[in-house]
């Protein structure tokens, strides 16, 4: 299994799971640590109050769901 962030200026982020498509995003422009990742989507989401309470894996669902990004898990 993998998983696909698709982003609204065609970029592409693969990785084996959630955790590693966040891992990838962190550092150059982004934060350096997926914590500090996840809040900068969340708060561009207007979502920052439930980042702790999902996994990886439910906060990328989120952040599709407030269409900030398309997340697809391919089998």
């Amino acid at each position: 299994m993998t998983v696909a962030v698709l982003w609204h200026d065609g970029d592409v982020t693969h990785g084996t799971n959630a955790t590693d498509v966040l891992h990838q995003l962190c550092g150059g422009w982004n934060p350096n640590t997926i914590p500090e990742l996840r809040s900068v989507l969340a708060k561009r989401a207007l979502c920052n109050e439930l980042i702790n309470t999902l996994d990886d894996d439910e906060f990328l669902q989120l952040l599709d769901a407030k269409g900030v990004l398309t997340y697809q898990v391919i089998q």
